[in-house]
């Protein structure tokens, strides 16, 4: 049984050792020659520090709460918290748990912690931050903790799981001895690699871009290939299709400057929406030497997927 077969099966086989696939994979990794495959699998396997963005499945919604303190002796215990008593600012920070632990961390918390829930204490400042609006003025929070399902950290291993049984198919797809490849030789390219693991693993967007016009070589066969919220993938696209760092630099101020769109808008914030006027001006002017047509596309496409934006 060839190596991609392997790590289909134990993907797929539910009662199969995470921790063992994940290390199968990161055999194919090597053969393969995928420096992002690897790091991936490393990260699953170790945990992820602090340095490297966290994926979105490993971060879960949880319902807050707390034990207040009043007057004479006065005191509420185990009183859910409504997040809009928690500052604007705060509410996503405190209303969700990121989980950077390896996987086997992740297993052995759902293994031994008893009870369908897992709490997570709030740090000893929430007491001056979150003011109770349907309690009793004096009344203040003495502790605060945020209430996470179970089933949602098992909800990590399963897409962790999942996705490796995604790459593994596609793979097969493209060329079926891909994890048996002769020692010093990669049966596919790294682009093709790339894309896939980019598809199925990290779910970025990820897509041809359009032939330009002669005189300026825009990436005629490359990808864009940005992280949703990561400002850096953005800029280092931009800049590697010929935006200036000045210009980069005005779109960061105008994407901090705007209030964040939600997916499903169909229109960025007015600052945005000026920095990319002011791009399609220069392209039809011949400064940035794309088409006005090509450079809006492009513009909104990448901007789009920073957003996570789906329209």
């Amino acid at each position: 049984m060839g190596l991609l077969r392997e790590i289909q099966d134990a993907a797929v086989d539910g009662s199969s050792d995470l921790e063992t696939l994940l290390r199968k994979c990161r055999v194919l990794a090597a053969r393969l020659k995928h420096e992002d495959l690897k790091k991936w699998v490393i990260c699953e396997l170790d945990g992820y520090p602090k340095s490297i963005p966290l994926p979105d499945y490993r971060e879960c919604r949880g319902q807050a709460f707390g034990h207040f303190l009043g007057a004479y002796g006065r005191g509420i215990q185990n009183c859910p918290i409504p997040i809009s008593d928690v500052p604007e600012e705060l509410r996503h920070k405190m209303s969700h748990k990121t989980f950077h632990e390896g996987v086997g961390q992740l297993k052995n918390l759902v293994d031994t912690v008893e009870g369908p829930t897992m709490q997570f204490g709030w740090p000893a400042e929430a007491s001056r931050i979150v003011r109770p609006s349907n309690l009793a003025d004096d009344m203040v929070l003495g502790q605060g903790w945020l209430v996470v399902g179970k089933s949602q950290i098992v909800g990590i291993l399963s897409t962790v799981r999942n996705r490796i049984l995604s790459f593994a198919l596609e793979l097969e797809a493209s060329y079926s001895d891909t994890g048996d490849a002769i020692p010093g030789e990669t049966p596919l390219s790294k682009e093709e690699v790339s894309r896939v693991f980019h598809q199925q693993i990290t779910q970025n967007f990820h897509a041809p871009v359009a032939n330009v016009g002669s005189g300026y070589d825009f990436q005629q066969a490359g990808t864009i290939n940005i992280l949703e919220g990561d400002f850096q993938s953005l800029a280092k696209f931009l800049e590697k299709n010929g935006v200036s760092k000045e210009d980069i630099s005005e779109l960061k101020t105008a994407i901090k400057a705007d209030p964040h769109p939600k997916p499903n808008s169909k229109t960025f914030g007015a600052k945005v929406a000026a920095w990319l006027g002011k791009m399609v001006t220069k392209s039809a002017e011949g400064a940035w030497k794309v088409g006005s047509d090509l450079a809006s596309k492009l513009l909104v496409e990448a901007i789009k997927v920073h957003y996570g934006m789906h329209f």
